[in-house]
């Protein structure tokens, strides 16, 4: 094969690759003759070329002969013989021809036979340049010799072609056919010579194209033994199956056969038996392993379950008294102490509480390892919860000038169904952490539908590197996401049923930012940023770990993205069922039909104010500076109520702002006194005694609806007019004041803190320590003591 397709590259290259032909016929049979040794197994060797029928009369011409038909009987003749190609009849009109041109010298006379007029032979060319392969025909009867032979074929391509190149390629690059005549029995003994040679071996030879029906090459046919042995051959054609089959001559003498038999038998029987014994024993062994591995694995198993029983009931009984003594201590807050002892107790009430929390989030750990963490399914407002986590915060982010802020899409409903007290865990747990490491610049909470996270959301299409709620740059919030697998292309989680959305929560700081080396294990229960003894800010490192597992059981995901000395976002996905919405959205109407103009020259910071004045029900308008702030109202049509100005721009220049005050007089003397200064801190009390001075009013951020109103009653003179504390601690003393309460409970502490707490409001305290804590003991009790109509009067 490698000879054959040797010569198709000679050719290739001297007779097609020459625009003066290099190789004739006479050239090529003298060259083929001498070169003959090299193919010793092969009858001779033909080359044929395409020609189309258009090209056929030149070609003719050129050639002297006419392109003749071959025999239909056998048409591959090997030796010389009296058929000569004179008296084969002209080839047929077709598509194109394949006659030979070249002829080693042995088959000389099947030069202008056109080889696709031969069924052996046109299949071969057909396949050989489709494939680019060498090709084989099946055995048949050659001329004269009547011998079993095949012809392998190859096709000679105009240019090179690439591996992957198609059929249609290969078939259009074709420029001829070579073919090598081989006689399989002449073939077959040669290269068994050797190997059959003493005859004590039989070797046969099959073409096995055609499994039911093999082809014998070579060899007698005698009955198989048992002992045959079978070799497949491989002569490069994919298409056609080949192989040898060897065997004895005669049948080796019967008692050496025995002798070896059976002691080969009895050798194998004995390695047979050993290694069933070994394996045996091996697999008892590691059934055993696996039997004591399957009890260790229970016992840890019930070992890590009484482990996590054992710390939720320790940490809600050491949660018990404590909640004593934080009581305690606040009632030993109201009597007559000293600056040092108000000090100290203070100090024990701050540790008192922080080891509340840290037995909190204990609990909830043991309570996830255990699987005995359940979520409640009630309606809830998130935006009033998202308020109380402002108000938790209001005070650390004014002592450390940082400006806290809440933004949630009107997109949100009013009313969902989950576990709030879980949710606002998750809040507190991020914002708690974030506010520990932020010095400066912002604290910003987002909350959209996942839906809105795949547009572009009112903040973010404000939002640049730069204009943030502080000015302070921040991390890409999008990456803090781009994890999310629940989050689909339309940004709709499939799994969800129609009732239910899912929001998406993002919480930005621009604090220290968390270390590239420390990002992979943030989530990791107990393992903190900073382990080293010395670090700056305390905690358990459990916060996070629980905050995402809480995401988990609410069908959502926790991701974040860290910048070192830029800040960090942290986002989250929450699903929750929508809830009826309120019966009426209008809290305060006192506020119904005002305006309002804010003034703020940040364009996110001033979306954020005017959504917490719109959750008044007040419509608000926004201006960039003060100039845009007189022009609006001495220009347009709207009357506005009051205007709020940011702190920022109101400091930036104090000659403007004291303008703006007088024209602002001039133009409306009573919208001058409703004048509202944002301010995120007034550290210094000569900057507060100035605002005071030019009648102006502080509103204190973070914004929540509930203080943003109280401050707009008070300085506008509508609704509640007084300190909202005062007023419910005066109307908490007013219900309460000469009452007769009976507190019931099982702990003698909490018994004294209770009556110590409702005795500040002057009721009258009767207590009852009971130790059972059963239903009906407490209803029994109440039906002997107390009238049958005080039972809907029961406080908890």
């Amino acid at each position: 094969m490698t000879h054959v397709q040797a010569i198709s590259i000679l050719i290739s290259t001297f007779h097609h690759g020459k625009n003066a032909l290099a190789i004739d016929q006479r050239t090529f049979a003298k060259y083929t003759e001498k070169t003959a040794f090299e193919r010793p197994l092969m009858s001779g060797v033909a080359y044929a070329i395409r020609v189309l029928h258009l090209e056929r009369e030149k070609f003719e011409r050129q050639q002297g002969w006419s392109i003749r038909k071959m025999n239909t009987v056998q048409q591959n003749p090997v030796h010389k013989d009296i058929h000569m190609p004179e008296k084969f009849e002209p080839s047929l009109v077709q598509e194109e021809y394949a006659p030979v041109i070249l002829a080693q010298d042995t088959v000389a006379h099947m030069v202008s036979l056109d080889l696709l007029s031969g069924k052996e032979d046109c299949d071969n060319a057909l396949r050989a340049r489709e494939s680019g392969k060498g090709v084989l025909t099946t055995p048949f009867r050659l001329l004269k010799t009547n011998r079993l032979g095949v012809i392998l074929t190859f096709a000679v391509y105009k240019r090179d072609l690439p591996s992957d190149a198609t059929p249609k390629d290969r078939v259009e690059a074709t420029d001829g056919y070579l073919e090598g005549i081989f006689d399989i029995e002449s073939l077959a003994e040669n290269l068994f010579q050797q190997f059959a040679g003493k005859k004590t071996i039989l070797v046969n030879l099959y073409d096995t194209t055609n499994r039911s029906q093999p082809i014998s090459m070579y060899g007698s046919e005698v009955y198989v033994d048992k002992l045959e042995h079978v070799i497949a051959l491989n002569f490069g054609d994919p298409l056609r199956n080949h192989e040898m089959r060897c065997r004895f001559k005669h049948k080796a003498p019967l008692s050496w056969l025995a002798i070896t038999t059976t002691g080969s038998t009895l050798v194998i029987t004995l390695l047979l038996g050993y290694i069933v014994f070994a394996t045996m024993n091996h697999m008892a062994k590691v059934q055993e392993e696996y039997n004591r591995m399957v009890e260790l694995k229970k016992k840890a198993e019930a070992a890590d379950v009484a482990k996590s029983q054992f710390l939720s009931t320790v940490s809600h009984e050491i949660r018990t008294p404590m909640h004593g003594v934080l009581g305690i201590l606040d009632i030993l807050l109201d009597t007559d102490l000293d600056v040092t002892q108000q000090d100290h107790v203070r100090t024990a009430q701050a540790s008192g509480k922080t080891l509340v929390s840290l037995l909190n989030e204990v609990l909830d750990q043991a309570k996830i390892e255990s699987g005995k963490l359940d979520l409640e399914s009630v309606p809830f407002d998130l935006r009033a919860i998202m308020d109380d986590v402002l108000s938790l915060f209001s005070g650390k982010s004014q002592e450390n000038g940082v400006e806290l802020a809440v933004y949630i899409s009107h997109h949100v409903p009013d009313m969902l169904i989950g576990d709030p007290g879980r949710f606002r865990q998750i809040i507190t747990n991020l914002m708690g952490n974030l506010i520990k490491f932020t010095e400066k610049g912002h604290i910003f909470v987002t909350v959209h539908l996942v839906e809105e996270v795949m547009e572009t959301t009112d903040i973010e299409r404000e939002a640049s590197s730069r204009n943030t709620l502080s000015g302070f740059p921040v991390p890409d919030k999008r990456r803090s996401w781009a994890g999310f697998k629940n989050i689909g292309q339309d940004g709709r989680n499939c799994s969800l049923s129609p009732d239910r959305i899912s929001v998406i929560v993002s919480v930005e700081d621009t604090g220290e930012g968390i270390p590239q080396e420390a990002q992979p294990r943030i989530f990791t229960p107990f393992v903190q940023v900073g382990s080293s003894i010395s670090r700056k800010q305390a905690g358990t490192g459990i916060g996070l770990s629980i905050s995402k597992c809480l995401v988990t059981l609410m069908d959502g995901e926790l991701g974040f993205v860290s910048i070192p000395k830029v800040g960090s976002t942290f986002t989250f996905t929450a699903s929750f069922t929508i809830g009826c919405s309120k019966q009426s959205k209008i809290i305060y109407p006192e506020f119904q039909c005002m305006r309002a103009l804010v003034v703020d020259s940040r364009q996110v910071r001033a979306i954020v104010s005017k959504y917490h004045v719109q959750r008044l029900g007040i419509q608000v308008e926004v201006v960039p500076s003060l100039d845009h702030a007189l022009s609006t109202i001495s220009i347009g049509n709207a009357i506005f109520s009051m205007v709020l100005v940011e702190q920022v721009v109101w400091d930036a220049d104090s000659a403007v702002s004291s303008l703006f005050v007088n024209k602002l007089r001039k133009l409306d003397q009573q919208l001058s006194s409703k004048l509202f200064i944002l301010a995120n801190s007034v550290n210094h009390s000569k900057k507060r005694d100035m605002l005071e001075l030019h009648g102006l009013s502080i509103i204190m951020k973070p914004l929540r609806s509930s203080m943003l109103a109280a401050s707009l009653q008070r300085a506008i003179g509508v609704g509640n007019k007084g300190n909202l504390r005062e007023l419910s601690s005066l109307s908490i003393s007013g219900l309460l004041a000469g009452r007769k309460i009976l507190v019931v409970d099982d702990n003698y502490v909490n018994l004294k803190v209770a009556a110590g707490a409702l005795k500040r409001y002057g009721s009258l305290m009767w207590s009852w320590l009971r130790v059972a804590r059963r239903h009906s003991l407490f209803s029994s009790l109440l039906t002997h003591l107390m009238p049958a109509s005080w039972t809907s009067k029961c406080l908890q």
